[in-house]
């Protein structure tokens, strides 16, 4: 139903970071350049706002978001900085993040917080973890009369987890503040409906789990902050509402986000939540072999509402030889892992996509860390 042009000789378990577009998809793409290229003033003056704002109309439906709202961006950290850079800081203000953060965003929190006297706070979310309600608990606990936004992974980076999004929404709400959701992992992972989830801000991308043409990415803004938020490049269309400013920022390709209706399409038509139910079935079955063959305890239970198509599994090493390690799978034994330094510890997380991957790929990796990390 689709094909992947990845390197056969090469075991590629990192779909988090950089999945695979299929060649279905780069073919749409190719055709669209080709048209552009034909006559690019017709496709970008005269008719690039009615292409995006067909391309913007399913991924909205998709998302169950309002269209007003949805606006395309070229990645998660692009929308990121276009609202936490708008929004009306004052000197004094908190922003509480988790130590389960991307790095990006802690910069742009750094950077955004040195510019207006804020300030940057981290939850500590515990790590190995019993269930969500530790995730709540942590957060709540680093509120202060000064928290003027939460800025929360959907999905975290370097530990996998599913944080309860609802919940900590509703929290958020309960006590005034703003809350940014990073969903960078959630399209394509886990199911989204923006419309009963309520965050003031939402930004996701949609060239990891649903394998669009890299550069393609989604920010939502709720109704309430539509006037409030501007792209981090103002051109032509400052002033006439989310779509316009976001829509045009100066030249640039916008065939990624055009190809984003028929990346939705392939999605559903590989099983849609059977095509994710399988993604989270390889990781479940992986991070059981490669915790067996290392002799560690998983960070966190078997359960669904904490983990899907990523999980991050402790590793029996010292930091630091964390490098040589990653340099060594990568190298030698043709493994495409992160292999990562996160709160003092190592650990390697998997992914898991039911298009290319197998069941004996995770073997294969438990084999080489067993062999590096014990076996030597």
């Amino acid at each position: 139903m689709a094909t992947y042009l990845l390197d056969r000789n090469v075991c590629f378990l990192n779909h988090g970071s950089f999945g695979a577009t299929p060649s279905e998809l780069l073919n749409v793409q190719a055709k669209l350049r080709r048209t552009l290229e034909s006559e690019p003033v017709d496709f970008l003056n005269r008719h690039i706002e009615e292409r995006i704002n067909d391309a913007r109309r399913p991924v909205a439906d998709f998302l169950n978001a309002d269209l007003d709202g949805t606006v395309f961006v070229g990645n998660a950290t692009s929308g990121f900085n276009a609202v936490v850079q708008s929004f009306p800081w004052k000197e004094g203000d908190q922003i509480l993040t988790t130590n389960h953060r991307y790095d990006a965003v802690r910069n742009t929190l750094t950077y955004v917080a040195s510019r207006h006297g804020a300030e940057v706070v981290e939850a500590h979310v515990p790590f190995p973890i019993l269930g969500p309600t530790e995730v709540l608990d942590a957060i709540e606990s680093a509120i202060t009369t000064r928290t003027r936004m939460m800025v929360i992974d959907q999905i975290t980076s370097p530990t996998a987890l599913i944080f309860p999004v609802r919940e900590i929404i509703d929290l958020a709400k309960s006590r005034g503040i703003a809350i940014m959701i990073d969903g960078a992992h959630a399209p394509g992972q886990v199911d989204i409906n923006l419309h009963t989830m309520g965050a003031d801000f939402w930004v996701g991308n949609l060239h990891k789990w649903l394998c669009a043409p890299k550069g393609a990415a989604v920010l939502y803004v709720a109704e309430q902050w539509r006037e409030t938020i501007h792209p981090t490049v103002i051109s032509h269309g400052f002033g006439q509402g989310l779509a316009a400013e976001f829509g045009w920022c100066g030249t640039h390709d916008p065939t990624a986000w055009l190809c984003a209706p028929d990346a939705i399409t392939l999605h559903q038509e590989q099983g849609g939540s059977l095509f994710r139910a399988a993604h989270h079935t390889l990781v479940q079955n992986g991070r059981a072999v490669i915790a067996d063959a290392l002799n560690v305890e998983l960070p966190h239970p078997d359960d669904s509402r904490m983990y899907g198509s990523m999980a991050s599994i402790p590793l029996p090493c010292s930091v630091d030889i964390v490098p040589k390690l990653f340099k060594s799978v990568r190298s030698e034994d043709q493994i495409e892992v992160p292999i990562i330094v996160w709160d003092d510890r190592a650990w390697v997380r998997i992914s898991g996509f039911a298009g290319y991957n197998t069941a004996e790929q995770y073997e294969r990796l438990a084999h080489a860390l067993q062999a590096r990390l014990i076996g030597a």
